[in-house]
């Protein structure tokens, strides 16, 4: 493939490529999940760039160069700004009181680090996710697999269907021009797709030769050719078309998506797409960026896609209804031209504007009538609705002007929550009481109460310059009969008044009042007369609508039923998880209110919610209501209660082996219960029993199970050790952090107990966990304090976590402050964390102060501070190939703080060049910023363990940092130790001075 040029006139899809931090996120695993019914045309769907809706978990944001929270120049928006999946989860209930039922969210793939740019390390980063990395990966940056099924989990509790963007024609921008091999070993996609026998190299697709003409010779081009570099799959590889289908579909399978969007489908053969949908078993709709019905229509059918989005209607739609031409050439003419579509008319996906185009509110010179206008004209005719993310917020373009040249990927995307360019939040786009919002939630409740809208057959009634109308009924089946007649003005001003003739196939008889669904004190009566017999006189003022339906719109005042099966859970000391059972509704459940003691504490779009900052050893009585769209809310549900622990526990599902299952046990170090044990009951997740147990000021919890008749399982002899907090036990000796389907961790398993006897163990066995009398081995570290970073202290633990590049397994190693014995070595082994590549563990030190400890691999390599050892005071501590700092794990970063000499120009800009810029000495994404005192700094994302050399310079070789006197110096060397790192240097002097 050649070059890419960039972004061309009719391209496809937005390819903003750009530069991410290297984070990989296992593949999705084939789990059962259950979809609420395939996306169909009785939804009207909701799109969201996910990184420009809301940032609900800010440890997942970009850092350094590749995130700018600011939105004042066009080169802002090609950078990530933070929205996530959580950010959607915490956001259903305002897209679920428009009354929306789908969804359709950016794609979910790990996207291209670093696009072609400056050899490889451009700087633009992916937000979009249109560049694919690793199809088998989530996006880091907008969370796990786990999130992302709990995002559709979520949605489906609201009634909402999640629609997922998906990838197949190509990867992201790896191999040049038309090379069949990679040029830079470093700039490779994910495997299996890293091979370049998967790709076309016909170089890039030459859109002067393609447009407008609509022959086998162009499709063929098309297919062949990459999109604007990046790299196109070729579909007559059978392994690289199933490698890419099962990645799509595994996405599928494992969150239950319920319908997919295809990017770039004109790229594809029809078929091929049409054998991806039925893979995946849910309805797909494609993107085709072309004008001519006939064309797209190709790919809508029996083995091709449910439908289209439709671009024909929609530049009709621009023209009428933004710019005022005549409905007889635009809205007309395209909707005559439906019959291509063959019966599946009501499957073309309808819009106004969306990620790749203008703001229709900017289109229209900023007229929020128009706005209006125009969708209630989506929300009426044949079609499938979707509306663009901030369309509700009557918000155009960011900078009020209109982007042209092709594909709009910048102004247009602003982000939900506008923040300054340190990321203080300067506004928020999520106001419910906007007179758009409140007009969209009204189609909405309007499309749902008429089904003609939905089903209905369209038919022309009335065409003119400046007006339209058009009637839906259906013809057959249920609601036969049912008519909606909408009737639309795009006048710039006065009032339009016209009798319309019903059609003949209409069975509304002369005396039906017809009342406006918009407004509901304006009716019109059928009246004899006319070319069909019977006639509307309808008036209308400019750029407005007329809804016409014989009922009236029925206001919801019923409540939803009161939730049910409310059960509170602790989770620890601090928090506690109330789960219930989804309440019902005549129209939808909207949310959920929790409340604790009887006073709200939160809301939940899904069936659970978790309550923190609570007293140890103090009850809690939880109860929750439901709410509908409407704000009717249920009565409140009967209370569930909960003592939260002494504020050191370890709380154990078990999957169900043993009917009637019996933990027996210590808190390491004690005395044991009376066997059998403890019966432990049944869990708030089928198919476990679950059992939170105070251990006091011990660190592990010793224990074996049992069925309570003398059926053992004690880890053949050894017993099991559990840290505090939550753990999966499943009766095979497997043990997983965290609850049910938490991320697995290595068992815990006490080495050297006394064997556990197949009757009921003794009361009093041997501890396994008490250390010896004597220091450490010789390979040991000595207890020898040295100067170490130490902190306030935080209460009476420490909790370290620990990241070492060259381990597999981590031991810690201590001694407590006072006590003058070390653990038996190698010590206690430190467990799987939330953040990537740190082990961890929290160490009880009762009223001691801290502790001396050093780390090891279990196998007699030491990391004990060059001999010294590590000094942890209490509280949190991260401690990375040697680097000590308090505080839980920041992501690999290195902030450079630049002291320049005092002849440095005030206005002049000061870089970074080394290599991992290619050595460029002027490369804007490396420039740094000057603070106000006077120090200039950046912060990069540099992998942790790999060596970098680097120079300061003020933009060229000839202002480059040298000696005080003037002379070369050496290249700056750094290996980043990982985490969040600050370098401080001095230049001496600039070359030129």
């Amino acid at each position: 493939m050649k070059r890419k040029g960039w972004l061309v006139p009719v391209l496809i899809t937005s390819i903003v490529l750009s530069v991410m931090m290297n984070l990989f996120v296992a593949a999705p695993t084939k789990v059962e999940a259950a979809s609420i019914g395939t996306i169909t045309e009785n939804d009207t769907i909701y799109q969201i760039m996910v990184d420009r809706f809301y940032d609900g978990d800010s440890s997942n944001n970009a850092t350094g160069a590749a995130i700018r929270y600011g939105e004042t120049s066009e080169e802002d928006f090609r950078y990530m700004k933070g929205g996530d999946w959580q950010g959607v989860i915490n956001k259903l209930p305002y897209i679920a009181n428009m009354g929306y039922t789908a969804i359709w969210i950016s794609p979910v793939a790990e996207p291209q680090m670093t696009n072609r740019d400056n050899n490889g390390t451009g700087k633009n980063t992916a937000y979009h996710g249109y560049n694919v990395k690793d199809p088998n990966a989530a996006n880091p940056y907008f969370g796990t697999k786990e999130k992302l099924k709990e995002l559709v989990d979520s949605a489906h509790a609201l009634g909402i269907k999640v629609i997922i963007d998906v990838v197949p024609n190509h990867i992201g921008d790896y191999m040049l021009g038309t090379q069949a091999y990679y040029d830079i070993p470093g700039l490779q996609p994910a495997a299996p797709f890293n091979n370049p026998a998967w790709y076309h190299h016909n170089g890039d697709i030459n859109w002067s030769l393609a447009d407008g003409r609509y022959d086998q010779w162009a499709q063929d081009y098309l297919e062949n050719h990459d999109l604007g570099g990046l790299d196109d799959i070729d579909f007559d590889v059978p392994a690289a078309k199933q490698a890419i289908f099962s990645s799509i579909k595994a996405w599928f399978d494992y969150t239950g998506a319920d319908g997919a969007r295809v990017d770039a489908a004109k790229l594809m053969k029809p078929t091929d797409i049409g054998e991806l949908q039925n893979l995946l078993g849910v309805n797909t709709f494609g993107e085709n960026f072309d004008g001519n019905a006939e064309f797209v229509s190709r790919w809508v059918g029996a083995n091709k896609e449910w439908g289209m989005l439709d671009f024909p209607l929609f530049f009709s739609v621009l023209n009428s209804f933004a710019y005022g031409q005549s409905f007889d050439g635009n809205v007309k003419s395209t909707l005559a031209q439906d019959s291509y579509y063959n019966g599946n008319a009501n499957h073309m996906v309808t819009f106004i504007d969306n990620h790749d185009r203008n703001r229709f509110l900017t289109e229209a010179g900023g007229s929020v009538e128009k706005l209006q206008n125009a969708l209630s004209f989506i929300f009426t005719v044949r079609g499938t609705p979707v509306v663009f993310q901030g369309t509700e917020q009557n918000k155009g373009n960011g900078n009020g002007q209109i982007m042209t040249g092709g594909i709009a990927d910048t102004w247009n995307r602003w982000s939900m929550v506008k923040r300054d360019a340190n990321g203080n939040v300067l506004e928020n786009y999520f106001n419910e009481n906007t007179s758009t919002y409140k007009h969209v939630a009204k189609l909405n409740e309007i499309r749902k109460n008429n089904p003609a809208l939905r089903t209905g057959t369209q038919r022309e009634m009335w065409s003119a310059q400046n007006l339209y109308a058009f009637s839906r009924r259906i013809d057959s089946g249920t609601n036969v009969g049912q008519e909606v007649i909408s009737v639309f003005s795009n006048a710039s001003g006065g009032t339009q008044t016209v009798t319309i003739p019903l059609r003949s196939e209409s069975t509304l008889t002369a005396g039906t009042v017809l009342i406006n669904q918009l407004n509901t004190s304006d009716t019109v009566t059928v009246q004899a007369g006319g070319v069909t017999g019977k006639q509307i006189t309808v008036s209308l003022g400019a750029n407005s609508a007329k809804i016409y339906a014989k009922t009236q719109p029925v206001s919801d005042t019923v409540a939803p039923t009161v939730p049910g099966n409310v059960t509170a859970t602790v989770q620890n000391a601090s928090s506690a998880k109330v789960s219930w059972t989804a309440s019902t509704d005549n129209v939808g459940v909207t949310g959920y209110e929790i409340y604790r003691n009887g006073v709200k504490v939160g809301t939940s779009a899904t069936t659970s919610y978790t309550d923190s900052g609570l007293a140890a050893q103090t009850s809690y009585s939880y109860t929750v209501k439901a709410f509908d769209a409407a704000g009717n809310l249920s009565a409140l549900s009967a209370a569930a209660l909960i003592t939260t622990p002494a504020g050191n526990s370890v709380t154990i599902y078990y999957k169900q082996g043993y009917t009637t299952p019996y933990i027996h046990y210590r808190p390491a170090g004690g005395t044991w219960t009376t066997a059998p044990g403890v019966a432990i009951p049944a869990a708030e997740v089928s198919g476990y029993n679950k059992i939170t147990i105070n251990i006091g000021s011990a660190t592990q919890l010793e224990a074996c199970f049992n069925n309570g008749s003398g059926t053992w399982d004690s880890n053949g002899g050894s017993n099991y050790l559990f840290g505090t907090g939550t753990w999966t036990y499943t009766p095979t000796g497997s043990i997983q952090a965290g609850g049910p389907a938490g991320p697995t961790a290595t068992p815990t398993v006490a080495p050297t107990a006394t064997p556990t006897p197949t009757v009921a163990p003794t009361a009093t066995p041997t501890p396994t966990i008490a250390p010896t009398a004597t220091p450490t081995p010789t390979v040991t570290p000595t207890p020898t304090p040295t100067v170490i970073p130490t902190a306030t202290p935080g209460g009476n633990s420490v909790t370290i976590y620990y990241k070492n590049t060259t381990f597999t397994n981590s031991y810690i190693h201590y001694s407590v402050d006072g006590s003058g014995v070390w653990t038996t070595s190698p010590g206690q082994q430190l467990q799987s964390s939330a953040y990537s590549g740190y082990k961890t563990a929290t160490i009880q030190l009762g009223t001691a102060a801290g502790l001396t400890a050093a780390f090891n691999n279990g196998s007699g390599t030491w990391d004990n501070n060059g001999g010294g050892n590590y000094r942890l005071t209490s509280g949190t501590w991260s401690l990375v190939n040697g680097s000590l700092t308090s505080g839980v794990p920041q992501a690999d970063s290195v902030t450079f703080r630049v002291t320049v000499p005092s002849t440095t120009p005030s206005s002049g800009p000061v870089y970074l060049s080394g290599s991992f810029n290619s050595w460029n000495a002027a490369d804007p994404a490396y420039q740094l910023t000057k603070g106000s005192d006077g120090v200039y700094s950046i912060t990069l994302s540099l992998p942790a363990g790999t060596a970098v050399q680097y120079k300061v310079t003020r933009g060229s070789w000839a202002t480059v940092e040298t000696s005080s006197s003037g002379a070369e110096i050496a290249n700056r060397t750094l290996t980043p130790a990982g985490g969040a790192q600050t370098v401080n240097l001095t230049v001496q002097r600039w070359k030129d001075q």
